[in-house]
C-alpha cells in the first residue's frame, strides 16, 4: 500500500478551516511539550486573504504561536514531527505523558501538525531543544509549503531549511508561523477568546496562554469560558459514573445547568465534553428525542462541562473523531455515555421547571410593567389582583427568549389584562358553587358582589374597545371609497352589537343554523330560486339576499343599503316578500317556530323613496313592531351612546369600591 501526499489536503483543509481551530491545535502541541507560557500573535477581526476573479489575494498577515516548552532537535523533527499519523502514545520513546511535567498528553493521531493547511499554504517551524550545550540548544528551522507537499506521489517530502537551521539558541522552545493564507477571516478579540477557551478544560497554574493582537498590540490572557448559570438548576455529576452493560463504571466529573440568559454566542451553548483537558464534543441534548418535561428551555439554555478522560484512553478504542469535533457515539462506550446523558438531561428538565418558570415570571413582570398597568386599568384591587394571578400563570410559561421581544411582551400583557376580569368572574361563581349550604348569606352576597365588580371591569374594557371600533367604522363611512353592501353585511353579521348593543350572542346556536338551512331549501323548493341569508359558507363568494341572525328566541332579518342610498318601491317589495315567506316557513314548520316564535326586521337605510301604497305597507310593519329602521348615522350614534353611558357609570363606581 502506498499513500499519496494529497492526503494532506484531507487532513488539513477538510478538517480545520478556522483560524481559532488551527491555533487551538497548535496550543495543544505546546501543552504536550511541557510549555508553561504560550504567546499567540494574530491580527484580529481581519480578512487574512480574499478572493477576486478566481484569484486569492493574500493580505501579507502572519500568525505565530510561541512556547517555552522542551522544543525539538532535528532528530526529533525527522523521527516524530514530520511523520504524519503516528500515535505517540504507543511509541515507547514518547508514551502518553509529557517528559518533564508528566501531563497526560492531548495529541494522539499525529495529524494536528497539518491543521494549519486548512487556512494557509506556508508553515514555518523554528524549535530549539535537546540537551543544553556550551553553545546553547540545537535549533531546527524549516519551512513547509502546501503546494509542494500536495502532489500525486508517495515520494518523501523535504521541507526547505530555514536560516537558523542547525544553529544554537540560548533557550528551549518552539515558534510556529503561518503565512500565505486562504480566504479566511479572524474573529474579534472576545470571540477569539471564547473559541480558544472552549477548546480547553484546563485549570493549571503552570500553563498560560496569552493572545496579542498584532494590529493593536493589545494583549489578553485566555481564561476559563465563563457562563452565568441558574444555580438552582445545577447538577454535579462527579458521583454519577457511566455504567456499561457488564457493570463496569466509567468516571466522569463536571456539571450541567441552565444558563441565566439565552445563548448570546455559540461557544457557550450546550454541554462541552473534554478528554485529557481538550474538547472532544459539544452536545445540546445527547441525542434526546422530543417530548420531555422542560424540553424548550433545555434546548435553549443547557450549558455544562463534563470531563470523561476514558474517551481518549491509550489502550482502548479511540472514541474521538479525527477533527475532535465529536465522539463516535455508535461505539459501546458511546452508546452508554449517550444514554447516561439523556437520563441526566431529563432529570435536569424536571428539576429546572419551577426555577425557570419563576425566572420567566419575574422577567415578564419587570419588562411588562403589569402590576402598574393593572392598578391603572382596574382601580378595584380585586380585579388587579386577578390580573397578577393570570400574569403569573401565562408569564411563567413564556419563553425567556421571546420575553426579550418588546412587542411580544406588550401583546402578552394585553392578553393578561383582557382575561383577568373573566377569570375573577369564573372564580367567584365557582366559589359560590362549592360553598356549603349553611354558609352565611352575607358571605354569599360578598362573593356575588366581587363577581359583579369583575363583570363591570370586563364589560368596561369591551365597551372601550367597541368605541374604538366604532370610530374606525365612522371613518370608513365618511370616506370617499364607501364599502359595498357585501362588506357591510359581513361586518354587521360578525358584530350584531353595532345594530343593537344588547345583542350579545354567547354562543353559536346549532338549532338556528338548522333553521337557516331548512329555510333556504324550502325557499328553493317553493319558488325555484336560491336564497342566501349569511356571509359565511356559500355567502363568502356571493352577496347574501339579506342577513338572518338569531337574537335569543327571535329571528332577525337585517337588510342594509349603502350610505346615502334611498329605498325604492321594488327594494321594499322584495324585503316585504322575504318577511312574509319567512313567516310562512315558520308557520309550515311549527317545530322551528316553537324555538323561534318572533320575527323582526332591522333596515339600515339613510332615506325612503316610497310611493303611497308601499309606504302604507311600510308604516303597518313599523306600527306592528315588526320593522325598525335606522340610518347609518343613527346606528353609530345609538351604539356609541350606549357604550359611553356605560363607561360613565362604570368609571365612577371603580373609584368608590
Amino acid at each position: 500500500m502506498t499513500i499519496s501526499r494529497t492526503t494532506v489536503d484531507k487532513l488539513g483543509i477538510k478538517l480545520y478551516d478556522k483560524a481559532t481551530a488551527v491555533v487551538a491545535e497548535t496550543i495543544a502541541n505546546c501543552y504536550d511539550a511541557d510549555a508553561e507560557n504560550v504567546i499567540v500573535k494574530v491580527p484580529l477581526d481581519k480578512w487574512l486573504a480574499t478572493r477576486s476573479n478566481g484569484e486569492i489575494n493574500d493580505k501579507g498577515y502572519e500568525i505565530s504561536v510561541e512556547d517555552d516548552g522542551i522544543g525539538m532537535t532535528p532528530e526529533v523533527v525527522n523521527d516524530f514531527y514530520l511523520k504524519v499519523g503516528t500515535d505517540r502514545r504507543l511509541d515507547p520513546r514518547r508514551g502518553s505523558f509529557s517528559p518533564i511535567k508528566k501531563r497526560p498528553v492531548m495529541g494522539r493521531k499525529g495529524i494536528g501538525k497539518l491543521a494549519a493547511f486548512g487556512i494557509c499554504k506556508v508553515i514555518e517551524v523554528r524549535s530549539a531543544g535537546g540537551k543544553k550545550t556550551s553553545k546553547g540548544f540545537l535549533t531546527t528551522h524549516f519551512i513547509m509549503n502546501y503546494d509542494d507537499i500536495n502532489q500525486e506521489t508517495d515520494a518523501s517530502y523535504y521541507p526547505i531549511p530555514g536560516k537558523d537551521d542547525k544553529t544554537y539558541s540560548p533557550n528551549m522552545g518552539t515558534i510556529i508561523k503561518f503565512r500565505n493564507f486562504l480566504p479566511r477571516r479572524t474573529p474579534d478579540a472576545d470571540t477569539f477568546h471564547r473559541q480558544v477557551a472552549r477548546r480547553f478544560g484546563l485549570e493549571l497554574p503552570d500553563f498560560r496562554i496569552a493572545i496579542v493582537d498584532t494590529e493593536t498590540d493589545e494583549k489578553f490572557q485566555v481564561g476559563q469560558l465563563e457562563v452565568e448559570i441558574e444555580e438552582a438548576t445545577r447538577i454535579n455529576v462527579d458521583d454519577r459514573p457511566v455504567t456499561l452493560d457488564e457493570g463496569m463504571k466509567l468516571p466522569v466529573r463536571g456539571w450541567v445547568a441552565y444558563a441565566k440568559h439565552p445563548y448570546k454566542n455559540e461557544e457557550v451553548a450546550g454541554v462541552r465534553i473534554y478528554a485529557r483537558g481538550k474538547i472532544a464534543s459539544t452536545t445540546r441534548d445527547f441525542g434526546l428525542k422530543a417530548g420531555f418535561t422542560g424540553e424548550h428551555n433545555l434546548r435553549s439554555y443547557l450549558v455544562g462541562v463534563i470531563h470523561a478522560d476514558w474517551i481518549d484512553e491509550d489502550d482502548e478504542e479511540d472514541l474521538i473523531r479525527s477533527d475532535r469535533q465529536d465522539i463516535l457515539w455508535a461505539s459501546e462506550k458511546g452508546i452508554a455515555f449517550q444514554e447516561w446523558g439523556q437520563k441526566l438531561l431529563k432529570e435536569l428538565g424536571k428539576k429546572s421547571l419551577f426555577p425557570m418558570r419563576q425566572k420567566a415570571w419575574k422577567v415578564f413582570l419587570e419588562k411588562s410593567g403589569l402590576e402598574d398597568e393593572a392598578k391603572k386599568r382596574f382601580e378595584d384591587s380585586k380585579v388587579a389582583e386577578a390580573a397578577m394571578q393570570v400574569g403569573k400563570t401565562i408569564g411563567s410559561i413564556a419563553s425567556l427568549e421571546d420575553l426579550q421581544d418588546a412587542e411580544y411582551v406588550q401583546n402578552l400583557k394585553e392578553l393578561v389584562l383582557t382575561i383577568a376580569p373573566h377569570k375573577m368572574i369564573v372564580d367567584k361563581l365557582k366559589e359560590v358553587e362549592t360553598m356549603e349550604v349553611d354558609r352565611p348569606l352575607e358571605l354569599v352576597s360578598k362573593i356575588f358582589n366581587d363577581a359583579k365588580v369583575a363583570e363591570a371591569a370586563s364589560l368596561g374594557q369591551v365597551a372601550m374597545e367597541r368605541i374604538g371600533a366604532l370610530n374606525k367604522l365612522e371613518e370608513i363611512l365618511k370616506s370617499q371609497s364607501i364599502a359595498d353592501e357585501r362588506t357591510l353585511q359581513e361586518l354587521l353579521e360578525s358584530a350584531p352589537w353595532l345594530i343593537n348593543p344588547q345583542w350579545t350572542v354567547l354562543q353559536a346556536n346549532q338549532t338556528f343554523e338548522s333553521l337557516r338551512s331548512a329555510f333556504e331549501r324550502w325557499y328553493y323548493n317553493e319558488y325555484g330560486e336560491e336564497i342566501l341569508t349569511t356571509t359565511s359558507g356559500k355567502g363568502e363568494k356571493k352577496r347574501p339576499d339579506f342577513v338572518m341572525l338569531h337574537i335569543g328566541r327571535k329571528v332577525e332579518i337585517v337588510e342594509i343599503k349603502k350610505p346615502g342610498h334611498s329605498l325604492e318601491d321594488e327594494e321594499f317589495d322584495r324585503l316585504r316578500e322575504y318577511i312574509e315567506r319567512l313567516q310562512q316557513f315558520l308557520n309550515d314548520n311549527p317545530t322551528f317556530k316553537l324555538d323561534f316564535p318572533e320575527t323582526h326586521v332591522t333596515l339600515i337605510c339613510d332615506k325612503l323613496n316610497l310611493s303611497a301604497t308601499p309606504k302604507l305597507a311600510y308604516d303597518k310593519l313599523f306600527d306592528d313592531g315588526i320593522l325598525e329602521k335606522k340610518t347609518w348615522e343613527e346606528l353609530l350614534r345609538d351604539t356609541r351612546k350606549v357604550h359611553e353611558d356605560f363607561l360613565k357609570v362604570y368609571r365612577p363606581r371603580r373609584t368608590t369600591v
